[in-house]
């Protein structure tokens, strides 16, 4: 595998500052660094129902795509987040076909996070993306079992200000010590 780039695994969801948007946090296998990525309501809500136990009653985009590919005796490999320009993640979903040749396709993150769930595939990050853009949620927070998810608050930043007033109530100053640095690293401090 390419030392370029790091596992992670979906941990959560939260409102994001645009409208209608959320991010999802993917976090670093060996880290607790996380990548957070805006993506639409839709996009959210297909990832999460990719999540779900539940199956839909009628099969999403991503049960479609899985079928064609399974159908034609291909099969996803993994998903890479190779990088952000201008505020927008761009994303590959490698294939091998029947035959043994690999090929990779460009498809918005969004899409490639849900494909390779559907999939049961590794979802990777380029090491300069996440040295580039990823926060860290300090492992205090991830162990005491609050999810990214529950928040309420509107962007990433907002979700770790929120886990500092918290830390701060319950005398915790080594972990309110972690987030505030992460706070003005996000703010550009």
């Amino acid at each position: 595998m390419n030392h370029d780039l790091i596992q992670v695994k979906v941990i959560g969801f939260s409102p994001a500052q645009h409208p209608g948007g959320f991010a999802v946090f993917l976090q670093d296998m060996d880290d607790k660094r996380c990548l957070p990525i805006i993506v639409g309501s839709a996009e959210a809500q297909a990832i999460s129902m990719i999540l779900n136990p539940d199956p839909p009653p009628r099969p999403m985009t991503h049960d479609t795509f899985k079928s064609i590919v399974d159908s034609l005796r291909g099969e996803i490999t993994r998903v890479v987040i190779t990088k952000m320009e201008e505020n927008t993640f761009y994303a590959d979903v490698y294939f091998k076909n029947s035959a043994g040749d690999t090929f990779q396709l460009d498809a918005r993150p969004s899409d490639s996070i849900a494909i390779a769930l559907k999939n049961s595939v590794p979802i990777f990050v380029s090491t300069e993306l996440m040295n580039k853009a990823s926060i860290v949620i300090p492992d205090e927070i991830l162990a005491a079992g609050q999810q990214v998810k529950s928040t309420e608050q509107g962007k990433p930043i907002d979700f770790l200000k929120d886990q500092l007033e918290k830390a701060i109530e319950n005398e915790d100053y080594e972990t309110a010590a972690k987030l505030r640095d992460e706070i003005k690293k996000l703010e550009g401090k």
